[in-house]
């Protein structure tokens, strides 16, 4: 039995602790690095950028002790430029990124995915075997810095075998990883321990840090993601069938919890009643090492520079403090997954407009999200079944009571019963975050009940209470609530011809329109398959709803393939596109856009990323799950996608990584043998 002291832990609402692992004086920092976390080596050699993207330099692992790396660095021309003296130190000094990694013999990840078996159409079925061919590209298991455990490197070590999601994300990423794992539990053969090695890690990470980092490295530890170790560990039990791993997962989840009840919950008083819900919120003064230079500019740069070429001066600087609060936002955003949304923004018009930094006004410090909560509310509810497995009756009424009330307040604050969604609650202004800037899309649904050129906000993230069960019984066992309350997901798939995007605002931010995310798309489907029948399966609200699924899934199996297809992707009944060469393969990417199946998303911060880890995971779950419901994908009259003579092709706008910084990146699988 699990020690109920363990499980009634969270019930106390204890004082906030700072969580950065490094601090001097103004300092607040990821951790003590003074090259992947904080200082001037990092500062000068990331301003002076050598590289496109950031995060190149701070996973480059050293290939010579700190103090020898101080020196040289001290010999340097100050300040720093990106000339041959700065390449020659680097060269001198550090491996190339992802070097602390290897990849796994393909002889030791056999696939056995028996749920294709049933799947009839060919097409769907060869292009989901392709898909699954992907996973040991993305396989790895850590070896470090070459047994000199005195060079410096950014990455956490992990003992067991995992798979990363692709291109610049090189480590573990903690909430990609549940998406991972629905389609490594798919795949079966090597990719079922390989799917407990996952769950593993991040129990490890847990034990030694108190809770999951963001990712894998160093300069994440500041930080985390939306929390779903505790729902990797029930769909791991619930596929497999294996409790061994349930003595240690019980307490470590229950030590997670306690993470995010300590550090990151927020009291809100409504009415005369106090409610205690949680937010994101990182203890942090600097820049995130991983897009330091972007920071910094949002932060410190006197002019702002338009998409168009327009320069548009300071309207004010900001003081010490500002900026601190600045970077606090941006590292809290991150940890939220959505880095960066117009959900976030107080002024989305400068983004809109594009004529001032949008993320100085970022106010997610001051905001209650719905998909934080809705998250919890279900890890809640799975620690009290776990706990009530093992017989602790007492402990599962605790949690079951902790989730209860967390339902309630989130009904009582995030609800409107008028627009029939939940909305994130903004302190700042004591209400929900119901209203956006009209832009040129906006429909008579977003716009009916707002002001001259205002549109209601719709967010993937007001649905996330129907995929975790945190909306209460009326509304999620109702088949008629459920279908009132996704009648926007509705009409935009009515309207768009992709699938479902983040907002619908277009920002320029990764996590707004036109963007659709795979785990979004997933939350949709899953949320709405999980109505139950309640007035039986004849009933038309509940038959709608589950057509509404289907119809998103196919969207998403369209978009998938379709894209695929475009890159170089064939099956033996679609043969390659003309204009393609035997490299081009097809590529699976991070994101999509909600203007055609054959689209690559865009926006934020990096190139689209391919690979993908929970791309590759949703798209196997969905065969799985609806199998021979969906029919053969219908691209249309489509060309081949913008290539690169000679290069492994890639649309344009959606490439893994600069040319350049690939030069300085360790290549795996393929392109290890492209190379």
């Amino acid at each position: 039995m699990i020690n109920i002291e363990l499980a009634l832990v969270a019930l106390a609402v204890l004082p906030r602790a700072a969580q950065a692992l490094y601090e001097n004086g103004s300092v607040i920092a990821p951790c003590d690095s003074p090259i992947y976390c904080h200082g001037e080596i990092l500062k000068e050699i990331e301003l002076a950028r050598p590289f496109s993207d950031s995060k190149t330099f701070v996973d480059m692992p050293a290939i010579k002790s700190l103090e020898d790396i101080q020196v040289a660095f001290n010999n340097l021309s100050k300040p720093l430029s990106n000339n041959t003296e700065l390449n020659d130190f680097l060269r001198a000094n550090f491996a190339q990124a992802g070097n602390e990694l290897k990849a796994v013999p393909k002889d030791q990840l056999k696939t056995d995915p028996k749920f294709l078996e049933k799947i009839s159409d060919t097409v769907i079925r060869e292009f989901s075997q392709k898909v699954i061919d992907i996973w040991p590209d993305l396989t790895r298991t850590y070896v470090g810095s070459g047994g000199n455990t005195s060079f410096p490197n950014s990455f956490i070590p992990v003992n067991r075998t995992f798979v990363v999601a692709g291109g610049r994300f090189r480590e573990p990423y903690y909430w990609d990883s549940y998406w991972i794992l629905e389609g490594l539990l798919r795949t079966g053969g090597a990719f079922t321990e390989i799917s407990k090695n996952t769950v593993e890690n991040f129990l490890d990470f847990v034990e030694r840090f108190g809770n999951v980092p963001n990712g894998a490295r160093v300069y994440y530890l500041n930080r985390s993601q939306p929390p779903l170790l505790a729902q990797m560990v029930r769909l791991y039990v619930e596929y497999t069938n294996d409790r061994s791993i349930l003595q240690r997962a019980i307490p470590l989840l229950i030590k997670e919890h306690e993470f995010w009840t300590t550090n990151r919950t927020i009291e809100v008083v409504k009415n005369g009643t106090t409610y205690r819900l949680n937010q994101y919120n990182v203890t942090n003064t600097q820049p995130r090492p991983e897009s330091y230079r972007e920071d910094y500019i949002t932060a410190s740069n006197s002019s702002y520079y338009s998409t168009s070429g327009i320069i548009y001066p300071e309207v004010e600087t900001l003081n010490e403090t500002e900026k601190a609060r600045v970077y606090a936002n941006l590292a809290s955003g991150a940890e939220s997954g959505w880095d960066y949304s117009s959900r976030w923004i107080a002024r989305p018009e400068d983004a809109t407009r594009d004529v001032y930094f949008p993320l100085r006004s970022l106010n997610i410090l001051n905001t209650v999200p719905v998909e934080l909560n809705a998250i919890l509310y279900w890890n809640e509810i799975t620690i009290a079944a776990l706990l009530k497995s093992t017989d602790n009756s007492t402990g599962a009424a605790a949690w079951t009571q902790l989730a209860d009330n967390r339902s309630e307040a989130m009904y009582d604050l995030m609800w409107n019963s008028t627009l029939a969604s939940y909305f994130d609650y903004n302190v700042t202004s004591g209400a929900q975050n119901i209203y956006i800037p009209k832009d040129d899309d906006a429909s008579d649904v977003e716009t009916k009940t707002a002001e001259s050129e205002q549109q209601v906000l719709f967010s993937v993230s007001q649905f996330y209470p129907f995929w975790t069960g945190a909306a209460p019984a009326h509304l999620k066992n109702n088949p008629y609530a459920v279908k009132q309350a996704f009648e926007r997901v509705e009409k935009y798939l009515d309207i768009k011809k992709g699938g479902i995007p983040a907002t619908n605002l277009k920002t320029g931010q990764q996590w707004d329109q036109p963007n659709v995310w795979p785990p979004l798309m997933h939350i949709l489907m899953e949320g709405l398959r999980k109505t139950p029948a309640t007035f039986g399966e004849s009933d038309p609200a509940w038959c709608d709803v589950q057509k509404l699924a289907l119809r998103l899934g196919q969207r998403y199996l369209d978009s998938t393939f379709c894209t695929w297809y475009a890159t170089g992707g064939s099956t033996s009944e679609t043969p390659q596109l003309q204009g393609l060469s035997s490299q081009n393969v097809g590529t699976m990417f991070e994101k999509y856009g909600d203007n055609a199946t054959n689209v690559a998303g865009s926006g934020g911060e990096y190139e689209v990323v391919e690979g993908f880890g929970w791309t590759n995971g949703v798209l196997l779950w969905a065969v799985d799950v609806f199998g021979n419901d969906l029919k053969r994908p219908d691209c249309g009259n489509i060309t081949a996608a913008n290539v690169h003579p000679g290069k492994r092709s890639l649309p344009q706008r959606a490439v893994e990584l600069n040319h350049y910084d690939a030069s300085w990146t360790k290549k795996f699988g393929r392109r290890a043998v492209e190379a």
